[in-house]
C-alpha cells in the first residue's frame, strides 16, 4: 500500500480535522525485509521509576519495510545511546553500510535520511491496554549485515562534486 499526497498533507494548528475511525495499518509476515529510513529525531530518554536505563540521548529513527508483494509498513525504532546499548546501534549502521563490523565509527546522521539496509522483522503478541484485547505489531528482531557491503564515506562533498580522474 503506497501512501498518496493526501494521506500525507500535514495539519496546521487552526485546521479542522475531519472524525477517522483510524489508520491503515499492515500487518507483514516475519522474515527479513529491505527497508529505508524515512525519518530522524534528536531525543532524550528519561528514565521511569522501573527503568535500568540511564538518563541518555535517544535517536528515533523510522523505517519503512516493504514486502515483496508491495505491502509497506513504517516501524519507529528508538536506540538508547549508552554503552550496553551499543550492539544495536552498530548491528543499524552496519546494516545501512556506515560502519563495518569490528570497526568504531563516529555515525554520519545526516546521512540517515534515504539510507537503506535489510532487517529481521517478528510478529509481536501484545494486550492492549485500553481495551484488553490480544493484538499484533511488526517488530524489528534484528538489522542484517549487507550481502554485498557497501560502506558510505565519512566525507560529504558538494552536490554535483566529482574527484578529478587520475590520469
Amino acid at each position: 500500500m503506497n501512501n498518496t499526497v493526501d494521506e500525507m498533507a500535514a495539519f496546521g494548528w487552526d485546521d479542522e480535522i475531519e472524525y477517522s475511525e483510524g489508520g491503515n495499518f499492515t500487518l507483514l509476515p516475519e522474515g527479513e525485509y529491505p527497508f529505508i529510513v524515512t525519518n530522524f529525531e534528536r531525543s532524550n530518554y528519561t528514565p521511569g521509576p522501573n527503568s535500568k536505563a540511564p538518563a541518555c540521548n535517544m535517536a528515533v529513527i523510522t523505517v519503512k519495510v516493504t514486502a515483496p508483494n508491495g505491502d509497506e509498513t513504517t516501524l519507529k525504532e528508538q536506540f538508547l545511546m549508552y554503552e550496553k546499548m551499543k550492539w544495536k546501534l552498530s548491528q543499524f549502521f552496519v546494516s545501512i553500510g556506515q560502519q563495518k563490523k569490528g570497526e568504531a565509527l563516529r555515525p554520519n546522521w545526516q546521512a540517515l535520511l534515504g539510507a537503506q539496509g535489510k532487517l529481521k522483522l517478528i510478529v509481536n503478541p501484545y494486550k492492549d491496554k485500553k481495551t484488553g484485547e490480544d493484538k499484533q505489531n511488526n517488530r524489528v528482531d534484528r538489522y542484517l549485515e549487507p550481502e554485498e557491503p557497501n560502506y558510505q564515506t565519512q566525507q560529504t562533498a558538494a552536490p554535483g562534486y566529482q574527484a578529478p580522474q587520475q590520469g
